[in-house]
């Protein structure tokens, strides 16, 4: 019986997904909620449309994922010029939150590296990069 693609790489995903929660629930964040601190943070001021298409996700899942970041005062949401569109930034305890929550990533990264060795960690990349690319 032929190997299924997508359970291989959800079942991969739960275990990297484990492994970055276990890190990051000492700052109180799952391993979504700091994606998506970090890319607000490189943006410095993004909208709902943004992320989705930075993150390949749909709406429900991102608002989601935001819902608690907005509620505990971590992502600060503005009016764009179009009222229908909202700015979202990282608000002064956000950036505290995201630099603290960084170490505990790299703690993870590390761990993920040292795991997979050098060479599986290139080819994960490369074979991620492929599959993102795939996107319609």
């Amino acid at each position: 019986m032929e190997h299924c693609l997508n359970f291989s790489l959800r079942r991969a995903n739960r275990v990297l997904n484990k492994i970055y929660d276990r890190h990051l629930q000492e700052c109180g964040l799952t391993g979504g909620q700091f994606t998506l601190l970090r890319v607000i943070s490189l943006r410095k001021q993004t909208t709902n449309r943004e992320l989705q298409n930075i993150l390949l996700t749909d709406q429900t899942t991102l608002s989601r994922g935001l819902k608690p970041l907005i509620r505990n005062g971590y992502v600060d949401v503005s009016k764009g010029e179009d009222r229908r569109i909202k700015l979202l930034s990282l608000s002064v305890e956000g950036v505290l939150l995201f630099n603290e929550a960084s170490k505990c990533w790299a703690a993870s990264q590390e761990e993920v590296k040292v795991r997979l060795g050098e060479k599986s960690t290139e080819q994960l990349l490369a074979i991620t990069d492929i599959v993102s690319n795939l996107k319609s």
